[in-house]
């Protein structure tokens, strides 16, 4: 088993889990906040420069070692748009 934790853009975080969801891999999904190679959002205030944090939606999920690459890959197909901002996707598990 393979353990994918996936970090997408939240407008795309939909069509991921039914993706999921269609191909009857369990998941669990959270919201969660980050600024990666996008930086954040930044706005001047009296204060000084403040960097915001953008939000994105992270789904966890264990697929069959023979299934993970097939997974990655039509997530990667519907995620994708081609920006910074785009996501992760990590693969923990053993070596197959």
């Amino acid at each position: 088993m393979k353990e994918l934790i996936i970090i997408v853009r939240r407008e795309k975080a939909k069509e991921v889990k039914s993706l999921l969801s269609n191909m009857y891999i369990p998941y669990v999904s959270k919201t969660v906040k980050g600024r990666g190679k996008e930086g954040g959002l930044g706005y001047k205030t009296s204060k000084g420069v403040i960097m915001s944090l953008l939000p994105k939606s992270l789904i966890i999920t264990w697929v069959e070692d023979g299934l993970y690459e097939e997974v990655i890959g039509k997530v990667i197909e519907v995620a994708h748009i081609g920006f910074y901002g785009d996501g992760k996707i990590f693969v923990l598990g053993g070596l197959s």
